[in-house]
């Protein structure tokens, strides 16, 4: 089991913002900001609910910025509609509060309206509402105020800029990273690594610079013992191109928010090779292989030989099929 680093974190935290409804979306949005907020040095408070908001479901003391936060239990056909309603009476209500009752500073320079979509994206706005409405309420109190209406994507720039104690400690008090699962990969990370390699692909097709050749490990007999002769051509040509799977290794590396990811990537292949060879053998084997990481690209056939790419490469550091033993004596001697 490995150690989560900030992807980890950040991928636990957002899915279940996402799944969270009513006030413990509000809650624990709150607990994310608090602690965001207080790692910059600034004052974040979060009325008690309990005894009504009064419209500010949290606040940036120092740069008067006030939140709204929304998640309904469901997604309606009438949500758009729904999401414009809350805004404005929202919106209205705290500016009433402010200005003609001297509420939080007397002073709101920017209202940020964080919707929990769930799994959608912000439905669209093409009449402009949001800003319309946010320059009558300008107008009203002879103010110019600024506006955001975004969903849970605000909240993952903002863990992105936090460090990785920070975003333990709220996985901590949000009670999720007991359910992490340390070597669980997403469909987003493996096509993530699919299209960088088909992008590297297309680089070395391009390019006039000589990549360095690849060091090869396995040999031809691996081919032989594994019952894979009718792939020997398919397999040999991609191995003589496997220097872009480093070269793709090596800058995916650098990803500091997910430096583990391409051991991810290698971890489910070489799993779901175990699981396949339980029932099958030779080409049937990998041809089942391939077509399972190929599913990571559905819809998209031009990631067919990256995806292949990929498994020829796990193929030949011997971490699958069975192994020539002659050469991996001579390879680790």
């Amino acid at each position: 089991m490995s150690e989560m680093d900030k992807f980890d974190y950040i991928e636990l935290i957002v899915l279940d913002l996402k799944g969270t409804t009513d006030i413990n979306f509000q809650v624990k949005v709150g607990e994310i900001l608090r602690r965001y907020y207080t790692s910059i040095n600034k004052t974040y408070e979060m009325p008690n609910s309990s005894g009504g908001d009064d419209k500010n479901d949290g606040w940036v003391v120092e740069d008067q910025l006030f939140y709204q936060i929304y998640s309904p239990q469901q997604i309606k056909e009438s949500f758009r509609k729904d999401m414009q309603k809350k805004y404005l009476d929202d919106f209205s209500q705290l500016l009433n509060l402010i200005y003609n009752h001297g509420k939080w500073g007397k002073h709101l320079k920017k209202f940020v309206y964080l919707v929990n979509t769930i799994d959608r994206n912000l439905p669209h706005d093409s009449e402009g509402y949001f800003k319309l409405h946010c320059e009558k309420l300008g107008e009203k109190y002879g103010e110019k105020f600024e506006y955001e209406v975004t969903n849970v994507a605000y909240i993952r720039g903002i863990l992105e800029n936090m460090d990785i104690d920070g975003l333990r400690s709220i996985s901590t008090i949000l009670r999720l990273k007991s359910i992490m699962d340390f070597n669980a990969i997403s469909a987003k990370t493996m096509y993530e690594v699919i299209d960088g390699l088909s992008g590297m692909i297309q680089e070395k097709v391009f390019s006039n610079v000589e990549d360095k050749s690849y060091d090869r490990i396995s040999s031809v007999k691996k081919i032989e013992l594994n019952n894979l002769t009718e792939k020997k051509v398919e397999i040999e040509k991609m191995i003589e191109q496997l220097d872009i799977v480093e070269k793709m290794i090596s800058t995916i590396n650098q990803d500091l928010l997910y430096s583990d990811k391409f051991n991810r990537v290698k971890g489910y292949i070489i799993s779901t090779y175990n699981s396949l060879s339980d029932t099958l053998s030779g080409t049937e084997l990998y041809d089942k292989l391939i077509g399972e990481i190929i599913e990571y690209a559905e819809f998209n056939k031009g990631l067919i030989i990256p995806c292949k790419l990929l498994v020829i490469y796990i193929f030949d550091r011997c971490d699958i099929f069975e192994k020539d033993e002659h050469i991996i004596k001579e390879v680790t001697m």
